[in-house]
């Protein structure tokens, strides 16, 4: 991952070399076309110039000499023929009479007399009538204007150069610090996927650690992905955990009514027992206990369904969420002679309904078995934490001792009908969804479960 993030932004910083390179040649080339579009323009004033001092078929020396004197001037060395190519006039031919304060400007200028290189020529028209050609070479320039030309070019160089050093080694620093930050969570999880892979479901991702941790700490993806990892691997060892406490308690729970049953055939058929019925009637009550612990363990495997899902948060109508689970049990509860009552403010929170669904209903349950006398009271609010729901019954009440083992599984006190299931559920969906379970009970007083749920 590092390498193939570090030759990504190599390769975005060979492209910015090689557009600097492309971008400095553009500007030269530029800059030269300027300068020598600048040289064409001067040419063709002075040939108009020359070209002007032809009248009546016959040269003007005065202003034919003006043409050549200014073409010299311009940085240029030259000299004009007639129709048959004799030359009438050169650049020599006017610094030769030129008065000496004017030739001493012109030399501290250019290099004179003559210039450099092989020389160009044009065609002088008139009307439509070639009179002649005019030839051009330049005059080595000296002073400044030659030396900032040259300065431009190099100064654009040096400045493309300069900020390709700058771009380039802020690209390479990016690319480590961004190759670090990019690349240390996916090993991370890479790392904590493999121990989970060996076995290890205590594994956790850690980001955002280290002394940039709160200029980089952002909800981006790889925050996401890892904070569903970690449920995932949370749900992984619960389930694990579950099961081996699963397997622990059924055998257990199967062990006593199948033993049972063995040891009333064995009777039976050693002449122990001689009442068959006697006999029939106590394996039909193992037998039916065996199918409690049964609907027992569906139960297990429906609530344990809702664990590993972590699902999405939805918002509710509080009152009416709650109204529509109570509304179930009116019935039976009044047919008990007990009362349900309900009371809260109208809210709306935002929570998962399919696992509060479930802790609702089965502490309003739990309340319903242990209460024999006056009812149960559902009432709910908002709290510092977010929100609150609270099942209080009027029944037996527990001791301190029996509280701290009334979510545990398979866990009946000495009066329970039930199978020990329901509270473990509330439990570990109350765990499962980050709220909170508090129990007040005593003897004789009834109970207040009061869950915390979390705002957000």
């Amino acid at each position: 991952m590092r390498t193939k993030l570090f030759l990504s932004f190599l390769f975005v910083i060979l492209i910015a070399l090689l557009s600097n390179l492309v971008f400095e040649r553009l500007i030269i080339n530029d800059f030269n076309a300027y300068v020598k579009g600048s040289e064409e323009d001067r040419i063709y004033w002075i040939m108009a110039s020359v070209e002007g001092s032809y009248k009546n078929g016959t040269w003007d020396d005065f202003l034919l000499q003006e043409a050549v004197h200014w073409a010299a001037m311009l940085g240029f060395e030259t000299y004009v023929t007639d129709q048959n190519n004799r030359q009438i006039i050169s650049t020599s031919d006017i610094l030769a009479h030129l008065n000496p304060v004017m030739l001493k400007r012109m030399a501290s200028l250019f290099e004179l007399p003559t210039g450099y290189g092989e020389y160009t020529w044009y065609p002088l028209y008139v009307e439509g009538n070639e009179i002649g050609k005019i030839y051009f070479r330049p005059l080595k320039r000296l002073g400044f204007l030659p030396q900032k030309e040259e300065i431009f070019r190099k100064r654009g160089r040096q400045f493309l150069l300069i900020t390709f050093a700058i771009a380039g080694g802020g690209a390479i620093f990016l690319s480590f610090v961004f190759t670090f930050f990019l690349s240390k969570p996916l090993r991370l999880l890479t790392e904590a996927a493999e121990e989970v892979a060996a076995g290890n479901f205590s594994t956790r991702v850690k980001l955002n650690q280290g002394p940039f941790s709160k200029l980089f700490k952002r909800r981006d993806e790889i925050e996401r992905l890892s904070e569903t990892f970690n449920y995932m691997v949370s749900a992984l060892q619960r389930e694990d955990a579950l099961r081996k406490h699963l397997t622990s308690n059924i055998a257990h729970e199967l062990r006593t009514p199948l033993t049972i049953v063995k040891g009333n055939l064995e009777a039976l058929e050693d002449g122990v027992i001689k009442d068959p019925k006697e006999v029939f009637a106590r394996i039909k009550s193992e037998i039916d206990r065996i199918i409690d612990l049964v609907q027992g363990i569906e139960d297990i495997t429906h609530a344990e369904a809702s664990f590993f899902k972590k699902g999405k948060k939805e918002e509710i109508e509080l009152e009416e969420f709650i109204r529509n689970i109570t509304d179930s049990y009116q019935s039976v509860i009044r047919e008990k002679g007990l009362y349900l009552h309900m009371e809260g403010p109208i809210m709306r929170v935002k929570t998962y309904p399919d696992k509060l669904h479930i802790i609702l209903k089965n502490l309003i349950n739990n309340a319903y078995r242990y209460t024999d006398d006056g009812g149960i009271t559902v009432s709910w609010g908002p709290s510092n934490r977010g929100f609150f729901i609270e099942v209080k019954d009027t029944g037996k009440g527990m001791d301190d001792k029996e509280i701290k083992k009334i979510f545990d599984r398979f866990y009946k006190g000495e009066s329970s009908q039930g199978r020990g299931l329901g509270l473990s559920i509330v439990k570990e969906l109350v765990e499962t969804i980050g709220a909170e379970i508090t129990v007040q009970s005593k003897p004789g007083k009834g109970s207040l479960f009061r869950v915390e749920f979390p705002a957000s």
